[in-house]
């Protein structure tokens, strides 16, 4: 099919329908096909809200679903202990999962400090409010760092 043929057809599709295969030609690492249905996507203007808004809201939506994964994932693998054994092997793993679920929970107060958003919205959001088991321990050192890292990262305070 010659490049014009292409075009009108391409202009025919809806912006979902020319999303869907520019993604695909990306994929393919076609060039010259992601920049032919770009040329087909209609052009709007649009007022909205100023940008530094859209990204900070996108970034606590990120950083709840990210913050989330973390939470459950960490609560699962604590409740895969077995806490009515005891003895030292078994009491230091159980230590280690609570230190890392502390230190889960921990990354999100601070970044929620650097934020200056309110720590419990993000729970809510996360739908991980009012579950939280009062384990004694310290954080994690290298899990704080990484998850600390990966929190700033979600909600847009550093670049990736």
């Amino acid at each position: 099919m010659n490049p014009k043929q292409i075009n009108k057809l391409y202009s025919q599709l809806n912006p979902s329908e020319q999303a869907n295969l520019a993604f695909e030609a990306a994929m393919r690492k076609d060039e010259k096909d992601v920049d032919l249905i770009m040329s087909r996507v209609e052009q709007k203007t649009y007022i909205t809200g100023h940008a530094d808004y859209h990204a900070r809201s996108y970034g606590l939506i990120q950083l709840s679903g990210v913050f989330g994964i973390a939470y459950w994932k960490a609560f699962f693998i604590l409740s895969t202990n077995d806490f009515t054994k005891t003895g030292s092997p078994v009491d230091k793993e159980a230590q280690i999962q609570i230190n890392k679920f502390i230190a889960v929970n921990a990354a999100l107060i601070n970044v929620c400090k650097i934020l200056k958003v309110d720590v419990e919205a993000i729970r809510e959001y996360a739908e991980c409010k009012g579950i939280e088991p009062k384990f004694k321990g310290i954080p994690d050192k290298v899990f704080l760092e990484k998850y600390t890292e990966l929190f700033m990262l979600s909600a847009g305070l550093v670049a990736s």
